[in-house]
């Protein structure tokens, strides 16, 4: 298996099967397997560069100041449907339909 540096894809545009663009990597989640961090999703999206921010009270207010906070657009991406063997170009591995099933819904939706 191929290791691939985290780094390089934060931040990168994501793409769909047929070169739509669906969001930016905001977020790489992962869980701790014994000595291991395996990625299990990545936060795709506008939402996601504010998701951190809602855990605050503060952050949730200014998330509704702006209207952030009721924005649709953060995706849920599960690892094995995202094809990072080219980090700079990461693209996703399901048909178009398939994406409203990852979408995320904004807390208190």
């Amino acid at each position: 298996m191929a290791t691939v540096h985290l780094d390089h894809l934060a931040g990168r545009r994501v793409l769909s099967e047929h070169g739509r663009s669906i969001g930016y990597i905001e977020e790489i989640i992962a869980e701790r397997h014994g000595d291991d961090l395996v990625v299990t999703e990545f936060h795709v999206g506008i939402f996601a560069a504010f998701e951190r921010l809602s855990a605050s009270t503060i952050g949730t207010a200014l998330l509704d100041v702006f209207a952030l906070r009721r924005r649709e657009g953060l995706y849920r991406i599960p690892w094995d449907k995202l094809d990072i063997s080219d980090p700079t170009h990461p693209r996703l591995l399901c048909p178009d339909e398939e994406l409203a099933a990852f979408k995320a819904r904004p807390e208190g939706k």
